[in-house]
């Protein structure tokens, strides 16, 4: 804001000694557009949502956002997250940096739209509805993004005007502490439902149910962040409201992830591409068709996935909860022309060896590229994990895709719901139907009573946590969820872990008289540790610390 000072001084002393020169000049811009002539109508507001809607997953951050916790890492030193993945992150890290300069482009927008709402007659032309909806629309999104400030930094800068002078640009205050921020954003969520359309023209527009799961969504964030469970009165509320409109789960999980996920009556919001607007996701395929595998699951998350029979030895990927194979590519899998691999010697002439694991799959070739030093080319490329994402990246053209991005879904309404009756003690019947609806669709068979006695300690909740965990993976959810949930330190501090698999030979290739289990290790506990102890907020960028010196306070630990 420095510079800016000196920008607006210079332009300010500019004004002045040309209107000194000739008070018969006309100063008022032509031809050029600006806040206070482009809102001449309701269709320039609209206009301006569409820059703003253009905001959602800008530079691809919610898959990024996924390498940052338990679930996945990033596979290259120079890629979003990696830092804060690998304990080396500074106030110079690119992506905390990135982050807020991304919420805060996208609140500068909104606030336009805001702030200028005035600039037109609404009621003498008899258009208050559509002026409601608008700032609806604007309040959403602008909740939205400080819903993600507050999440990671804890203390954004309060901008809800865009400052158009120094002394404005001074005032901006930084927040005195989280909940100020999630009772703003709660707030701002209920002035801007009643204003919202039932349903959309399409599910790329906010409307009631996208509003009130965000609501839900915000309101279960700060009970945990706030360790205040009266949040969660919101959350069974706005999920109410939701439950009771046309919406219902699709039958194939998969489908949800693909094309045409727009016809589905579960999604409710949607970041929406076409065939000239792609979403140029390729860079996240396996590298044996042509990607960087930039977001990569960790044996964390794919152990979250319950088997729902029992496990096989030979192939330990097989007979988990089916939402595991929708979501992540393993060894053993189906994938492309052939099977996916990445256990090291475990392919002889393209197929796998016949005396070795997953022989049994000789119906198709293995599919070359992905085991480090076998071929394939690309070897920075190649899975640090053995794990590829296959959630939102399994059309077959890699950088040609156009698939949706689900942003709100029915799913999170009714895990919202269960998690907040369970925490409030209201009616845990419900709460268990719920969840039992999720897993029937999903085929997962496993009886509820069975797991939350054998594998959730006796507690529904820890279920309705795990069902969050393997629903939503890889959506970007688990930064926040492990935050609210009071688990960040605890989960955070193990070390990283690839695929397991077999040992048949030895370094020297020669045959192992009994084959011996291996678990890869990926990140060692060491640099965990530092994430775990000191990154539950992220660092204020320095260079928003250097250009507002005195006026916000750095993150502890900083």
């Amino acid at each position: 804001m420095r510079n800016n000072k000196y920008t607006i001084l210079f332009v300010l002393m500019a004004l002045l000694g040309l209107q000194a020169c000739n008070d018969n000049i006309n100063l008022e811009p032509e031809g050029i557009i600006t806040e206070e002539n482009f809102f001449t109508s309701p269709a320039d507001f609209d206009k301006a949502l569409v820059a703003a809607y253009a905001r959602w997953n800008s530079s691809g951050r919610y898959h990024w956002m996924e390498s940052t916790t338990d679930n996945a890492i990033t596979t290259h030193g120079w890629n979003r997250g990696y830092e804060l993945g690998h304990g080396n992150a500074s106030s110079f890290s690119y992506f905390p940096g990135n982050k807020w300069y991304e919420c805060y482009v996208s609140i500068q927008r909104v606030n336009t739209i805001i702030q200028n709402i005035g600039n037109y007659d609404w009621a003498a032309n008899g258009q208050e509805d559509e002026k409601a909806r608008i700032l609806g629309e604007a309040k959403t999104m602008r909740a939205f993004y400080y819903y993600e400030l507050v999440g990671l930094f804890g203390r954004p800068m309060m901008i809800l005007e865009t400052p158009s002078t120094v002394e404005q640009a001074e005032s901006v205050k930084q927040a005195a502490n989280p909940k100020e921020v999630f009772d703003f954003i709660l707030m701002e969520m209920e002035e801007a439902i009643p204003g919202l359309p039932d349903y959309p023209e399409n599910k790329s527009i906010i409307g009631k149910a996208a509003a009130r799961t965000f609501r839900a969504r915000f309101a279960a964030s700060a009970a945990g962040y706030l360790n205040d469970n009266e949040y969660y009165k919101i959350v069974r509320d706005e999920t109410a409201e939701v439950l009771k409109m046309q919406y219902s789960l699709t039958d194939n999980y998969e489908d949800l992830f693909t094309m045409d996920n727009e016809k589905l009556n579960e999604t409710i919001l949607l970041r929406m591409y076409n065939v000239e607007f792609k979403n140029w996701w390729g860079e996240n395929y396996p590298q044996s068709v042509w990607g960087y595998s930039v977001v990569v699951p960790t044996k964390s998350l794919v152990d979250a996935y319950e088997y729902i029979a029992p496990k096989v030895e030979y192939r330990p990927y097989e007979n988990k909860d089916p939402r595991f194979k929708a979501s992540i590519y393993a060894p053993g899998m189906e994938f492309s022309w052939g099977y996916y691999n990445t256990i090291p010697n475990n392919v002889l002439d393209g197929k796998f060896h016949p005396d070795r694991d997953y022989a049994d799959l000789n119906d198709r070739w293995v599919v070359e590229g992905d085991v480090f030093g076998e071929g394939g080319g690309g070897e920075w490329n190649k899975t640090p994990t053995g794990f590829n994402t296959k959630k939102n990246f399994a059309e077959p053209n890699t950088w040609d895709t156009y698939n949706n991005l689900v942003l709100v879904r029915l799913a999170e309404v009714m895990l919202l719901r269960a998690e907040a009756l369970t925490v409030l003690g209201e009616n845990e019947s419900e709460a268990r139907s719920l969840i039992q609806a999720i897993r029937d669709r999903a085929g997962n068979t496993n009886n509820i009573d069975d797991v939350i006695t054998n594998r959730y300690n006796g507690s529904l909740l820890e279920l309705i946590r795990n069902e969050q965990r393997v629903e939503m993976a890889l959506e970007g959810m688990r930064p926040y969820d492990i935050r609210r949930w009071g688990i960040f330190e605890e989960v955070m501090k193990e070390p990283v872990e690839g695929i397991e698999y077999r040992q048949f030979v030895d370094e020297d290739g020669n045959n192992l008289t009994e084959p011996v289990d291996v678990v890869k290790p990926v990140i060692d506990a060491s640099a965990r540790k530092i994430v775990a102890e000191n990154y539950f907020w992220w660092p204020i960028p320095q260079y928003e610390m250097d250009q507002n010196e005195g006026r916000i306070e750095q993150n502890p630990n900083w």
